[in-house]
């Protein structure tokens, strides 16, 4: 039996100010019964970013889409828009930069996946970081 998700239809995590972004987890084990990935999409608004947090078990990988923006991996930053696609380490603290006036869209996979918890409390819902802005 095929398993699959549209878009669309994906439950909405919707983040606040000052990391204002919108994600949608589509292939994860809570979804689709993933084993060894997750792949979600992440609109972060204008002006904002997302939390600086780190995956101490688990590498990810961004591809973009639309928007411009800018990718923190521990110390290095580099600039980013559609077609660019960056990996970030196990255990490398990042963080994703919207500067500009439209919505930067990107595609990201985690593997090995997170449990549900560990998303939540890694990504900076309602505010709260795993690692404080100062370190990143």
């Amino acid at each position: 039996m095929i398993k699959y998700i549209v878009e669309q239809d994906a439950e909405k995590d919707v983040f606040p100010e000052p990391f204002a972004r919108t994600i949608k987890i589509l292939a994860a084990p809570w979804t689709l019964g993933t084993k060894g990935v997750l792949l979600l999409t992440d609109e972060i608004q204008p002006r904002n970013s997302s939390n600086p947090h780190v995956h101490e078990d688990k590498e990810e990988v961004f591809f973009f889409i639309s928007g411009k923006g800018r990718v923190r991996v521990d110390n290095e930053e580099i600039e980013v828009g559609p077609g660019y696609c960056v990996l970030v380490p196990m255990g490398s603290v990042h963080e994703v930069f919207n500067d500009d006036d439209n919505i930067l869209r990107f595609v990201a996979v985690v593997s090995p996946p997170f449990t549900y918890e560990e998303f939540e409390l890694s990504h900076g819902k309602d505010g709260k970081t795993e690692v404080d802005r100062s370190q990143a």
